[in-house]
């Protein structure tokens, strides 16, 4: 085999690694939206129509996200129900998400809450 043979051999079999790695990462991966309330999270997914909201502090304080869905007038607020417990709450809309605010309940019935604009 000549070097210049072997030196193509080695450039296809690069690119094609290249192509299987790329594969293997999800396709929403870049374009999931996290937005963050301390270490609290809602998410929305790359169709713009999943979300999730992930209590991730063991604080005992409750956490939601209200959105902003396309041709919605309310009823989009979505809670992790099992508190900091594995799992994270989740919901598809029919219309697309435009925005949110994630909140984290405080005590003495208190809100801290967080807007994002997607």
């Amino acid at each position: 085999m000549s070097r210049f043979t072997g030196r193509r051999v080695a450039s296809v079999l690069a690119g094609a690694g290249a192509i299987v790695l790329m594969a293997s990462v999800p396709a929403h991966a870049a374009s999931y939206f996290r937005g963050y309330e301390g270490s609290d999270y809602a998410g929305v997914g790359a169709d713009r129509r999943w979300v999730e909201v992930c209590d991730m502090e063991k604080d005992g304080n409750g956490v939601y996200a209200t959105f902003i869905v396309r041709g919605s007038t309310g009823g989009n607020t979505v809670g992790d129900g099992n508190g900091s417990a594995a799992g994270c709450g989740n919901r598809t809309f029919s219309g697309d998400v435009l925005g949110f605010s994630i909140c984290e309940d405080q005590p003495v019935g208190n809100s801290s809450c967080r807007t994002y604009t997607l």
